[in-house]
């Protein structure tokens, strides 16, 4: 039987929160909660994706068509009009959702999105931190200093961040089921929904430096969201949350202004 693990914080109109691949919940939770300091009227809820985190029993997902299916399921089952917000994988879910159920999705925010594997992929910038502490890496496991080397600014406090939410994460996610998904990666119905239009506010994010999805894929879609503000962050890679945490709440804030009307 499947099991839904999520966390939620604050009272209002729903916001539906998805992580990025093999991860969960927790730097979301991070990355996100800080820009609702001092606001009311908004319920974060924070999900774990199908075998990520404390979701488990999904042994009939094969593949982001399932992901996708599962996920919508859940977000009619907590209200009939949410928002969403999706980082990386969590993004390209949150673009299915919108696709399958316009009339349910009010809004999105899409963080670092894009960086599909499609043949031939789109060119991302190179791995090149332009704040650069080796020193810092001196001693971590690898499973920091993996991501850590991807960062564009290494400090010791997103580093830290990293090995508290990040690699804890990455150890639960289910193998098997990451396989199944990753082998049917892209949604069945992926071109239709990049060509379609999403007419609602949206606040899309990539970094100028994002190694892991770049940010070809990101100006390609800019069509498909007539009602998104667009920032391409310099200075921020595929964590540009924790790099540009300022400049990220600022805009969020922003989106939250203009979904007012239509929540």
């Amino acid at each position: 039987m499947a099991n839904w693990n999520y966390v939620e914080f604050g009272s209002g109109f729903p916001l539906l929160v998805l992580h990025g691949g093999k991860l969960d919940h927790r730097h979301m939770v991070d990355a996100v909660e800080p820009c609702f300091e001092g606001l009311d009227g908004w319920r974060r809820v924070y999900l774990d994706l199908p075998g990520c985190g404390q979701s488990s029993g999904f042994n009939d997902v094969q593949s982001q068509d399932d992901v996708a299916s599962r996920v919508l399921d859940f977000a009619r089952s907590i209200s009939d009009r949410v928002a969403v917000i999706g980082e990386s994988r969590g993004s390209y879910i949150a673009q299915g959702l919108a696709y399958c159920d316009p009339e349910l999705i009010a809004g999105l925010c899409l963080i670092v999105p894009g960086g599909f594997p499609t043949d031939p992929q789109t060119p991302k910038p190179e791995a090149r931190p332009i704040v650069a502490r080796p020193d810092l890496l001196n001693g971590q496991p690898s499973s920091v200093t993996g991501r850590a080397e991807k960062l564009v600014i290494q400090t010791p406090e997103i580093i830290e961040k990293i090995r508290q939410t990040k690699v804890p994460a990455a150890a639960l996610h289910d193998v098997n089921l990451e396989a199944r998904v990753t082998d049917k990666f892209l949604l069945s119905y992926h071109d239709e929904m990049l060509a379609s239009r999403f007419d609602k506010p949206s606040l899309v994010l990539s970094g100028r430096q994002d190694s892991i999805s770049g940010y070809a894929d990101t100006m390609a879609m800019i069509e498909s969201y007539p009602r998104a503000t667009y920032g391409l962050l310099d200075t921020a890679g595929h964590s540009l949350s924790w790099e540009r945490p300022a400049l990220f709440k600022t805009m969020l804030r922003d989106w939250l202004k203009r979904l007012t009307p239509e929540t």
